[in-house]
């Protein structure tokens, strides 16, 4: 199904979303940290036969504009209500974040809870990981990490997502200053609302790096949050879980609708 496109003005920022399908509990969907609402298209169309989708790309990413604020969560979580509001999106709905995203998402929740209807959170950053992590991850990978400011400060537009340099940097160090303190919820602060939790794989590596046992165990914390919850670990060992393993993700989107909908306690899977 085709979205319709539109931008509205959220205090200085001018973001643009898409708006799929229709019916509720709508299916709000916030990207990774330089994602774009444009990767998770194909997802959004298959929903869209069941349920409204809106996908958004936020300051500064797509053709949304620069940002003016400092990229905090809470300042995140505020642009997307306004952007609801102004969209006429109905509530509770349920909030999918990938990565970074799954740090505003849980934003979004801590100030408009009965705006939240369940949540799925694919991947998802977690405000101690860079406590927890630091260290401790595999060469590449934090090398790719140290290099990321420096080739933020290298990389054309283009290859940007069409991001403001100004603004991705100041996302980015907004995100590392994070800690286990700046967490909105505490656990079953989600009561019994659905909670699909999804982690990456660990890959083939044997035996797996201790890192991603880590990183498990982050996110066996923010299962917690919510009394009807799953978290499942998926057979690709890739972070971008909707792109190597989209079924996986229509999955858990599908089972917190229904739990939603239903207001019965997720299928066993």
């Amino acid at each position: 199904m085709d979205g319709r496109t539109t931008h509205v003005q959220v205090g200085e920022h001018r973001l643009a979303a898409t708006v799929f399908g229709e019916g509720q509990p709508a299916v709000v969907i916030e990207p990774a940290f330089g994602g774009s609402a444009q990767s998770w298209t194909e997802i959004a169309e298959t929903l869209a036969a069941e349920t409204t989708v809106v996908t958004y790309d936020r300051a500064p990413y797509g053709t949304s504009s620069r940002a003016h604020d400092r990229r905090t969560a809470g300042e995140i979580a505020r642009d997307l209500h306004a952007v609801l509001d102004a969209l006429g999106i109905a509530r509770p709905a349920v909030l999918v974040g990938h990565s970074a995203g799954g740090v505003y998402v849980r934003a979004f929740a801590g100030a408009y809870g009965d705006e939240v209807a369940g949540m799925v959170l694919v991947d998802s950053a977690h405000e101690a990981q860079a406590q927890m992590l630091r260290g401790r991850l595999p060469w590449k990978l934090a090398l790719s990490e140290a290099l990321t400011l420096p080739m933020l400060c290298i990389l054309r537009r283009k290859h940007l997502n069409g991001a403001d340099r100004r603004s991705i940097i100041r996302e980015l160090r907004a995100s590392n200053r994070l800690t286990a303190a700046d967490q909105p919820l505490a656990p079953g602060g989600l009561g019994d609302k659905p909670l699909v939790v999804l982690t990456r794989g660990p890959g083939d590596e044997a035996p797996v790096h201790p890192s991603w046992h880590l990183w498990h165990g982050l996110h066996e914390e923010l299962a917690r949050l919510s009394a009807n919850r799953r978290h499942t670990v998926g057979d690709k060992p890739g972070h971008y879980i909707h792109r190597d393993d989209p079924a996986l993700v229509l999955a858990a989107i599908r089972d917190v609708l229904s739990s939603a909908r239903t207001q019965t306690a997720l299928a066993e899977v």
